[in-house]
């Protein structure tokens, strides 16, 4: 982690908070992210850049889709903290995680529109 500020800048908006948190579980499409999170496909995508910039996430493209997951990296192992101990105990994650499962329950891949 080069600057602890940009990473607490990008996790001081509930929009990437909820996207780590969801990220947390499982690798997610662009498109998952944007259902669950009932946002518009160029609003996820605007946080999910910021939370690249900020070294948090990162992507990887297959066919048409683009996939983000957390990085792995040590120095960020408060995030574990914060998202088990701080975030799934607040109704609104818990809620995201609950959406998620049953929208994987729906579909195997990315064709879900």
């Amino acid at each position: 982690m080069d600057n602890i500020i940009d990473v607490l800048k990008a996790l001081s908006d509930e929009t990437r908070l909820r996207i780590i948190n969801l990220l947390y579980e499982q690798e997610l499409c662009v498109c998952e992210l944007v259902e669950v999170l009932q946002m518009s496909q160029p609003k996820t995508s605007r946080h999910l850049a910021y939370l690249k910039s900020s070294r948090l996430v990162s992507d990887r493209k297959h066919l048409q889709w683009v996939y983000y997951s957390l990085t792995k990296d040590n120095s960020l192992k408060f995030l574990d903290q914060l998202v088990l101990n701080d975030l799934r105990g607040m109704e609104l994650y818990k809620n995201d995680i609950i959406k998620l499962k049953e929208l994987r329950k729906c579909t195997e891949s990315c064709d879900i529109y």
